[in-house]
């Protein structure tokens, strides 16, 4: 087995395209090709398919995706230990969060330790999140409810309520709590289907019979505070997504509990890696100081 072949095979699986894998790997498409056909006939495999030009796994071909995912995992790990060792702590850290201002206290403890590690850190939904730690393009996650995976490593990090927020010129925004049967047909502000919020939520307003008329879709929390603020109608979200904004009057809800519960997480055989343990070793100190200060 030629590790280059491997390699080219695992790329363009990946990237989807022997154009992409291509560039990723900063050598020629034909290069590409003749490796990954090189590998097929060694083996006498099909990994892909190649119909109207264009690529899809084979039933093999997936097969052999799942190793080479778990092998190319070792080797980013090797890359920084020997990065780390080498360069006293330098090297990268990639960090996904459904909330990235969530997971300041624990990188503020992290840089502490690995000064000289560079840390790059995105958004979006547990969905999103969740892709990215199984494309190996991040490191760690913070993501909220999600469906059980056998590849995932996780561990519950704390629970949060979902809350109503309103305008300060809401009439509603002298109140400090609302019945879930009030919103029944009030205009709001949604996150996206498929977040958490939107999916706890709509599991309660359901079971209540109860039908919010929604006006605006945003793909961020942030978003949602944004529109809320300007009147466009009234949101929900988690009660620690909320920073002091004075433009806005958080509701809890008296009448139902809907709660997300929030996660850290990893791929099982990234666990024990340099930098994924230390995070997961940080983020239960920081863990402890969260629970006193509740």
């Amino acid at each position: 087995m030629k590790y280059t072949q491997v390699r080219s095979f695992h790329a363009v699986a990946k990237n989807g395209s022997f154009t992409a894998a291509a560039k990723q790997l900063n050598v020629a498409q034909p290069t590409i090709t003749e490796q990954v056909r090189e590998l097929e006939a060694t083996y006498g495999i099909e990994v892909f398919s190649r119909a109207k030009k264009k690529i899809k796994l084979t039933a093999t071909g997936r097969s052999l995706f799942e190793i080479t995912h778990r092998l190319f995992g070792v080797v980013g790990e090797t890359e920084d230990f020997l990065r780390m060792a080498g360069n006293s702590g330098a090297g990268q850290f990639r960090v996904s969060s459904v909330l990235p201002f969530y997971t300041f206290d624990i990188l503020s403890a992290f840089r502490k330790r690995y000064p000289k590690v560079k840390i790059s850190v995105s958004s979006g939904n547990s969905a999103a999140i969740l892709k990215n730690l199984l494309a190996y393009e991040s490191d760690v996650g913070v993501l909220s409810d999600h469906d059980p995976d056998h590849r995932l490593y996780t561990r519950v990090y704390d629970v949060h309520y979902i809350v109503a927020i309103v305008g300060c010129d809401h009439p509603w925004a002298k109140r400090t709590a609302i019945s879930l049967k009030e919103l029944h047909e009030q205009p709001m502000v949604m996150r996206e289907i498929g977040s958490n919020t939107r999916r706890s939520f709509q599991a309660a307003t359901a079971a209540a019979r109860i039908v919010p008329n929604v006006v605006m879709e945003i793909e961020s929390g942030e978003g949602v505070r944004e529109a809320v603020a300007k009147g466009h109608g009234i949101g929900v979200i988690g009660e620690r997504a909320l920073p002091c904004d004075p433009r806005l009057k958080m509701l809890r809800f008296n009448d139902a509990e809907m709660q997300i519960n929030r996660y850290l997480a990893c791929l099982h055989e990234r666990r024990k890696e340099l930098m994924v343990d230390a995070f997961f070793e940080i983020s239960k100190t920081d863990d402890r100081a969260l629970t006193a200060a509740l």
